[in-house]
């Protein structure tokens, strides 16, 4: 059965301060296929260079093994392929992406799906990135509609440089121990964040800071 997001989103909404002891259970085979169904079909293959549409003629039994590993504790995370991608608008740098496989994807974004259904009770709405139903254009909208209806005469922009690159694993854990309190859950996000490095076939340990590979820490 499906769980329902909306239930836990009404329960993150009415209570700030709950804590979500018990999530896993959730990571059911009927989930992770519907999370699979929602994923763009234009990722990468990852080091086991197993394509997207390998993945979906054997998806059955994939997502069954899954779900069998997810229950008995039993998944570990694999490594991540690196590859370097022009940024935009700066043609002459590089920035690291990481590409995990597709099955560690699929699961990376059904946790990010749970996850999601409680911080969207968290965040302000003047909060658009990386939610659900919002864009850039809409940010972009609002941005708009403030300028036009207020006196104001000053717009700035930030931007953290190579956040990613610097982000603190310990304490990126310690907040999401805030809300979460499934064990489980939280030892797949640690095992995503150590996840080794695959750069060009050389795969050194994991480290404390670094960006990590698929939608997770985008809670996309």
């Amino acid at each position: 059965m499906l769980p329902d997001l909306t239930r836990i989103t009404r329960k993150a909404s009415a209570d700030t301060t709950c804590r979500f002891t018990a999530l896993a259970h959730y990571l059911n085979e009927e989930f992770l296929l519907d999370t699979w169904l929602r994923l763009n079909r234009r990722g990468s293959a990852g080091i086991d260079r197993q394509t997207m549409q390998d993945f979906d003629i054997q998806r059955e039994t994939a997502i069954r093994d899954l779900v069998d590993r997810s229950r008995r504790h039993a998944y570990q995370a694999p490594p991540v392929r690196r590859v370097y991608i022009p940024k935009p608008g700066q043609p002459t740098k590089r920035r690291p992406l990481g590409i995990p496989t597709v099955a560690d994807r699929l699961m990376q974004a059904a946790v990010a799906r749970l996850l999601g259904a409680i911080y969207e009770a968290d965040f302000l709405d003047s909060s658009y990135g990386f939610r659900p139903e919002r864009s850039t254009h809409d940010a972009l909208g609002a941005i708009e509609t403030l300028v036009f209806k207020h006196p104001i005469h000053w717009v700035f922009e930030a931007d953290i440089r190579g956040f990613f690159d610097h982000l603190n694993h310990q304490w990126l854990e310690r907040m999401l121990q805030v809300r979460i309190g499934d064990p489980w859950i939280l030892r797949l996000v640690g095992k995503w964040l150590r996840a080794p490095i695959d750069a060009e076939g050389a795969v050194p340990k994991g480290s404390r800071f670094g960006p990590g590979g698929g939608s997770l820490l985008l809670l996309d």
